[in-house]
């Protein structure tokens, strides 16, 4: 039967890398409490609680139809946002790429780098523009202080016909963005407030620029149910999701604090992206459930191959023992080039002659694996048959389902973020909201001489 991804696990084995590795005693030993986290994930859906599971199901319909009603002489649009209301959708657009045609080109304005905010917006023809607002409370400050300067500038240059090129996507009901969007007439879609922002590419936060994109959504909610369906219906020893979970959980615990994930094509690279965020954000947490200090988490890594196997892959092969390296590679690309043979071609490399571009970044991914073996380091390997919305789609939901068993194996909430909340609310304060500006000022960095270094200019 094809697959939309394939995990192999055997460079984790004990057998693969000995001592250090997974063994099948460990594996069999946490299968009740695989179980159990899985039920725990599944009973938290059904109370409600926990709405991911059921975006595999969404109709792709009233979006592809929305899109489709677009202004013709629409050309881009920009999608305003920041962590889980961009890094998915720009992850599978990197990935899989737009499949429609007409799409419009997308552009994402995710951080407060004034001089590369500046580059996009004296890029852009207010009069074929689209801006595409995410934020499910109204009060981000990235998001909204680069809307407001867009919308000002849109406003300038096109008048009150600015408010028709306005999405606001936000909160069906609470929240500051949604009184706005009504009161200027701006269309609007929903975030389900069971969903969190990493969680949610899957919503209107991902579905509507993809959508307006011209991307294959339809494929992607297939891939996504094929991977919800595995992770919720196969046995615990055949589940990949489940087995994933397994394994990052016994590692950890065996003191690899550190998941690098891999990618061996250029377009998988922003899913490694919108990984770090899903699992730092959701596993790196001070307590648990109990309210006992607990500081667990496992930091993820982007690496990208070869490129990182002349820069980061000498410190995984001979630093410490804290990292477990998951590879992600591409059966089938979708083009290739051929070395070709030509006079001077040095007598060492003759044997890459007649050899594909994906010939040798397969040899590459699998001489990386069996060198991490030979030095003890697990690994794994995440397979996709292709670059398809439909494989993309199955890894989005496989790796939003690992996290939320990993977090019932820890016994934390994998669904809030209180250590990002802090940072939030003393920027607010010492930009000058009036209910925080107390608040701010009751922090400090404690500094003494020397505390400051410069390096002089040179006269």
């Amino acid at each position: 039967m094809a697959s939309t991804l394939t995990y192999d696990r055997s460079g984790l084995t004990s057998l693969a890398v000995g001592e250090r590795g997974v063994s099948d005693a460990s594996r069999a030993s946490l299968s009740a409490s695989l179980a159990a986290a899985r039920s725990a994930v599944l009973d938290a859906h059904t109370r409600g609680d926990l709405g991911f599971l059921d975006l595999a199901d969404l109709d792709p319909t009233p979006f592809t139809s929305w899109a489709s009603t677009l202004d013709p002489d629409l050309t881009d649009q920009v999608v305003i946002g920041i962590g889980g209301s961009t890094l998915g959708a720009f992850a599978i657009l990197e990935t899989a790429g737009p499949s429609g045609a007409g799409g419009l080109r997308t552009h994402f304005a995710e951080n407060m780098d004034p001089v590369t905010f500046s580059a996009l917006v004296s890029s852009l023809d207010p009069a074929t523009t689209l801006l595409v607002v995410i934020t499910k409370s109204g009060t981000t400050v990235e998001t909204m202080s680069k809307f407001w300067i867009l919308y000002a500038r849109f406003r300038d240059a096109i008048g009150d016909d600015v408010d028709a090129h306005v999405i606001a996507i936000t909160d069906p009901e609470r929240g500051s963005l949604r009184p706005l969007a009504m009161s200027r007439g701006w269309k609007t879609f929903s975030v389900p407030p069971n969903v969190g922002g990493r969680f949610s590419v899957l919503t209107p936060v991902g579905l509507v620029p993809l959508a307006a994109a011209g991307f294959d959504i339809a494929g992607l909610l297939d891939g996504a149910r094929d991977a919800r369906d595995a992770a919720r219906d196969l046995p615990v020893d055949s589940n990949p999701a489940l087995q994933a979970a397994a394994d990052a959980h016994i590692l950890y615990g065996q003191g690899v604090s550190i998941y690098v994930m891999m990618a061996y094509s250029d377009l998988l690279s922003g899913l490694v992206d919108w990984f770090r965020q899903l699992w730092a954000e959701s596993l790196g947490k001070s307590t648990d459930r109990k309210g006992r200090a607990v500081h667990l988490g496992q930091t993820p890594v982007k690496a990208l191959g070869v490129v990182d196997q002349h820069s980061q892959a000498q410190l995984y092969m001979e630093g410490p023992f804290d990292k477990v390296v998951a590879l992600l590679e591409v059966a089938s690309f979708p083009t290739d080039l051929t070395v070709p043979e030509l006079d001077g071609f040095p007598e060492s490399l003759s044997h890459l002659v007649g050899r594909g571009m994906s010939e040798i970044l397969a040899a590459e991914l699998r001489g990386t694996q069996l060198a991490l073996a030979d030095a003890q380091r697990p690994s794994c390997l995440w397979s996709f048959p292709d670059l398809s919305a439909r494989s993309v789609g199955a890894f989005v939901m496989t790796w939003e389902f690992v996290t939320a068993v990993v977090g019932e194996l820890w016994d934390i909430d994998a669904f809030d973020q209180p250590g990002v909340e802090l940072g939030k609310r003393i920027a607010h304060g010492l930009l000058g909201r009036e209910d925080l500006v107390d608040f701010a000022a009751g922090f400090s960095l404690a500094s003494g001489e020397g505390s400051s270094l410069a390096i002089p200019r040179s006269e």
